[in-house]
């Protein structure tokens, strides 16, 4: 039996701006650790394959190249083989999860689909690899296999699942799924037992996941979440078999309804199991997060990062940057970053979508990206930016190479800072040092490298009338980036 982990990466994380951004979402953070939750998440997706079966990390077209480059720039998986499954569109787990099944059975019909989200904090080792090996072992008979978080407290901002018995770490039948609790509710389910955490992994033969999305419309047509699922089946299986070239079928793929497969499926399943477990495991659902890094002192305050707060109470203060004092708040968190500052009580922490909503209306910028983008050969920083200017720090790994490009729209003035650089302009190449500076026109062939043993830094002056990064054609690519 092989093993495909899935692992599901277009998520927007519009509730943890602004740490988050649309092209830097709450997976490509490393704010829990020295690495990004979507790398955490291909370690362990590395664990369960080990070196016989494939990764695959399904992502939107407009996160593509962003989510591809943080991958490229990590030392470890940037030239480890993943298979991107590209959604013409966001269009919730149920379609995204249906590509990447009809992706799995169009090359491996009896194939194992292990789903794991990519923006979660999950426990590996023994304990972690003990569950996966049983929901994988009850996935053989064609059972949709979830994992089940034994509760510690009664959370009310996860979904429940209610096994049909308690007792035991074997696969139990699942009863029912139930939506996030009162508080009373969640209390409840603690003392009677037999209610587990839904974490959003899954593990199930990548035929069985189509062919129950198929039944759950049959066999339930009158439930609203399901009534698309054949109109997903049938995209999804186009696309794969097309190696998602099909024009009409990507159009098709846009009009798809955004259900998640919790609703169009599991819920409606006969075939659903849940293998309890008491690893540790956090979905990262709100900034409310951020208090797991540190302790409170007693005033139940927290100070992370560059901050410093006097006589507040039960408030989290967190800057990444620069410093912020609060005084005197009560039930706060404060979220700093390089261009944007978040205010918000604490028991609005999962409304900063609406935050989010109306920066997008109102087309503010600091929605889209971070200052800093990690690239495969290194980083850039925007430091400012203005009407017909802007003005980047970039950073270059020794060894490494920006592609040979050009710019239609913008002329590039690189100063070196420090390091030692290789810059071809035009055809021709020079060697440029700290202190010395070139200058790229419009429309030129160039290409910037580091030939020293340290880190190149750069000061990059553009100037034209679009600015925008997508104004890049790409001539040739260490890393085969197509644009």
């Amino acid at each position: 039996m092989s093993l495909h982990v899935v692992i599901l990466a277009g998520g927007s994380g519009t509730r943890f701006w602004p740490l988050s951004r649309e092209q830097a979402p709450k997976q490509m953070l490393n704010v829990f650790g020295k690495d990004s939750l979507l790398v955490c998440a291909l370690d362990r997706a590395e664990q369960l394959v080990g070196t016989g079966g494939s990764i695959h990390v399904v992502v939107g077209q407009d996160l593509l190249d962003e989510l591809r480059n943080h991958i490229l720039s990590h030392e470890k998986w940037g030239s480890a083989p993943i298979n991107y499954i590209v959604e013409p569109a966001a269009r919730n787990t149920a379609p995204a999860l249906a590509l990447a099944a009809a992706t799995v059975e169009d090359i491996d019909p009896r194939g194992t689909i292990i789903m794991l989200p990519s923006d979660h904090l999950t426990e590996d080792g023994s304990r972690w690899i003990a569950t996966m090996e049983t929901a994988i072992d009850t996935a053989t008979d064609g059972s949709l296999v979830t994992i089940g978080l034994e509760p510690t407290g009664p959370e009310t901002g996860y979904g429940y699942i209610e096994s049909e018995y308690a007792g035991g770490f074997e696969a139990l039948p699942v009863k029912r799924f139930v939506e996030k609790p009162d508080h009373d509710t969640a209390l409840s389910y603690l003392k009677e037992g037999g209610y587990y955490w839904n974490s959003g992994m899954l593990v199930a033969r990548a035929d069985a996941i189509m062919t129950e999305l198929e039944s759950a419309h049959a066999n339930h047509p009158e439930a609203v979440a399901a009534q698309g699922n054949r109109d997903i089946v049938n995209v999804c299986r186009m696309l794969a078999d097309s190696n998602n070239t099909n024009t009409s079928a990507r159009q098709q793929f846009t009009l798809l309804s955004k259900e998640p497969f919790d609703k169009a499926v599991l819920e409606l399943s006969s075939k659903v199991k849940v293998v309890p477990t008491s690893i540790r495991w956090s979905d990262v659902g709100s900034l409310l997060a951020l208090e797991a890094l540190q302790e409170p002192n007693k005033c139940g305050t927290r100070v992370i990062g560059q901050g410093i707060d006097i006589a507040s109470t039960n408030t989290t203060n967190y800057s990444s940057h620069r410093l912020v004092a609060t005084l005197g708040l009560a039930d706060t968190i404060v979220v700093d970053t390089e261009d944007a500052t978040l205010v918000a009580a604490k028991d609005r922490a999962q409304d900063v979508r609406m935050v989010v909503e109306e920066l997008q209306r109102r087309g503010a910028p600091e929605i889209r990206q971070t200052q800093t983008s990690m690239r495969p050969w290194g980083s850039w920083t925007m430091l400012t930016r203005g009407i017909g200017y802007q003005v980047k720090e970039i950073e270059v790994q020794p060894g490494q190479s920006l592609s040979l490009q050009k710019h239609q729209q913008r002329s590039e003035h690189w100063i070196v800072i420090e390091g030692l650089a290789e810059v071809e302009i035009g055809g021709t190449t020079q060697v440029v040092a700290s202190g010395q500076s070139v200058f790229i026109p419009v429309g030129v062939l160039h290409r910037l490298a580091n030939v020293g043993d340290t880190m190149l830094r750069v000061v990059e002056v553009a100037a034209g009338a679009y600015l925008g990064e997508d104004d890049i054609e790409r001539f040739e690519d260490w890393y085969k980036r197509q644009d």
